[in-house]
C-alpha cells in the first residue's frame, strides 16, 4: 500500500468516529429530551453529559487493550478491531428506542453503547497518529497532522449535520447520522484489511526489542513522553470541549442566539481549523515545530476568555469571531502536539503509551469538561468561568512541555558533546 492510500485508510475510519462521537455531544439537549424524562430540561441536560463523561471512562481500559495488540503483534490489528466495534455501537444507537417508547431502558442501553465507543476510541485515536508517523520519516509534523486532520473534519461534518437536524427539526432525523456512519465504518474496516504493517515495528520485532508488557516499559523508559502526551491531553480536552462543543450550548442558552445558527457558527470554525491543520503541520516540517506548538499554547492561555465571552454576545457575528479564533489556535497545536508526543516513545511502547497517556487524561478531563462548564456557567452563572478553565489547562499545559522538551535537548546535547569528546 502506498503512502497516500495508507494515509486516506487510516484517517478515513478515524474521520468517521470522530464524526459520531462528537455529533453526539453537538445534540446533547436533544437527545436529553429524547432518552431522558422531560420534566426538568436543565436536570436532563446534565444527565446527557453524564452519559458523555461515561463513554470516557472505557476509553483508558480500550488504550491498555488495544495499545497491548499494538505493541505486541503489530499495529493494523487493533486498528481493524476498534472500528468494527465502533461500527457495531455506532449501529446500534441508531436503531435505539427512546424514553417514550421503552422508559429506563433507553437511557441504560444508551450509557452502555457509548461506553462500547469509547473503548473502542481508546484504541483508534493514538494508534491513527503511531501508524502515520511511522509511515512518513520525511515528514514527521505533516504525518502525525493527518490525525488532527480526520478528527477535525469528522468534527466538522458532525457539527453539519447537527446543523441540518436543528434546522429541519424532524423526529428521526437524527437516527441519519448514526447509521450511515455505522455504514461507512464497514467500508473503511474492508479498505483498512489491505494496510501494511510499518517498517519501524517490523524492524522491532525483528531485532527483539519489543516488550512484553509494552505500557510498564513505557512507564520505566519514556515518562518524559507519557507527561507530555497527558498534558497535551488535558489542554485538547478541556480546549476543544469547551470552545467547541460547549461554545454552543453558551452561544444558545445564555446568547440566546437561535440554535442552527450557532452550529453554523461552529461549523465555520471547524472547516477553518481543518482547513489550517496540513498547512501549519508543513510549516513545522520545515520550521521548529515545537515552537509553534508553544505559541499556541500561548494564544489559547491569552485568548480563551475572549473565546467564551464573543459566544454570550448574543451576535451572530460575534460568535463567529469567537470560533474563527478557537480554530485558528486549535489548528495550530493540533498541527504539531501529536508529533511531538510520539517522538518522546521507543516503537515498543509507543502504542501503548501514548493511548494510556492520552486516554486516561482524556477520560477525566474530555469526560468531565461539559459538566464542569455546564457548573461553571450554568449553576455559578460564571460567564468568564468556560473561558478561564480553558487558559489554566494551557498554562499548565505549556509548562509542562517547555520543560520536557528542554530536558530533551539538554540530554541530546550532552550526549552530542560526549560522542564527539569521545
Amino acid at each position: 500500500m502506498n503512502l497516500k492510500k495508507g494515509i486516506f485508510v487510516v484517517s478515513f475510519g478515524t474521520l468517521l468516529e470522530w464524526a459520531e462521537f462528537t455529533f453526539f455531544a453537538y445534540m446533547a439537549d436533544y437527545l436529553s429530551h429524547i432518552f431522558f424524562p422531560a420534566d426538568n430540561p436543565d436536570f436532563a441536560r446534565l444527565k446527557i453529559y453524564g452519559v458523555f463523561a461515561a463513554s470516557y471512562l472505557m476509553r483508558p481500559a480500550g488504550a491498555i487493550f488495544f495499545g497491548h495488540i499494538g505493541d505486541r503483534y503489530g499495529r493494523k490489528p487493533p486498528m481493524i478491531a476498534s472500528l468494527l466495534l465502533m461500527a457495531a455501537a455506532t449501529f446500534a444507537i441508531g436503531v435505539l428506542p427512546t424514553y417514550e417508547a421503552i422508559g429506563a431502558t433507553s437511557s441504560v442501553l444508551l450509557v452502555l453503547f457509548r461506553m462500547i465507543q469509547g473503548f473502542a476510541v481508546g484504541g483508534e485515536f493514538n494508534g491513527a497518529t503511531v501508524l502515520l508517523t511511522e509511515y512518513d520519516k520525511n515528514r514527521p509534523f505533516l504525518a502525525g497532522s493527518w490525525t488532527s486532520f480526520a478528527s477535525s473534519t469528522g468534527m466538522a461534518f458532525g457539527a453539519f449535520m447537527a446543523t441540518i437536524v436543528s434546522a429541519l427539526n424532524y423526529a428521526d432525523l437524527w437516527r441519519i447520522p448514526f447509521l450511515l456512519s455505522s455504514v461507512l465504518a464497514i467500508v473503511a474496516i474492508y479498505l483498512r484489511k489491505d494496510m501494511e504493517e510499518t517498517e519501524d515495528f517490523r524492524i522491532a520485532k525483528e531485532n527483539k526489542s519489543l516488550f512484553k508488557i509494552p505500557l510498564i516499559a513505557a512507564w520505566k523508559h519514556n515518562r518524559s513522553g507519557l507527561l507530555c502526551t497527558a498534558a497535551l491531553s488535558m489542554f485538547v480536552s478541556v480546549y476543544v470541549y469547551t470552545g467547541n462543543i460547549y461554545y454552543r450550548t453558551v452561544a444558545v442558552n445564555i446568547g440566546g442566539i437561535a440554535p442552527e445558527q450557532a452550529s453554523l457558527a461552529i461549523t465555520i470554525g471547524v472547516g477553518l481549523n481543518t482547513f489550517l491543520i496540513p498547512i501549519l503541520a508543513s510549516l513545522a516540517d520545515r520550521a521548529n515545530g515545537h515552537k509553534l506548538c508553544f505559541f499556541g499554547l500561548s494564544a489559547a492561555l491569552t485568548l480563551s476568555p475572549l473565546i467564551m465571552y464573543l459566544a454570550t454576545t448574543g451576535n451572530f457575528r460575534y460568535v463567529l469571531l469567537g470560533q474563527l479564533i478557537y480554530g485558528s489556535i486549535d489548528a495550530i497545536v493540533s498541527s504539531t502536539a501529536f508529533t511531538i508526543l510520539t517522538s518522546y516513545f521507543k516503537t515498543g511502547t509507543k502504542y501503548s503509551g501514548t493511548s494510556f497517556a492520552w486516554s486516561i487524561t482524556t477520560a477525566i478531563f474530555g469526560g468531565s469538561a461539559l459538566i464542569v462548564n455546564e457548573f461553571l456557567a450554568g449553576h455559578l452563572k460564571l460567564r468568564f468561568g468556560p473561558g478561564m478553565y480553558m487558559s489554566l489547562s494551557a498554562l499548565i499545559c505549556l509548562i509542562v512541555v517547555v520543560r520536557v522538551y528542554r530536558r530533551a535537548h539538554k540530554s541530546r546535547k550532552e550526549r552530542t558533546l560526549t560522542k564527539y569528546v569521545c
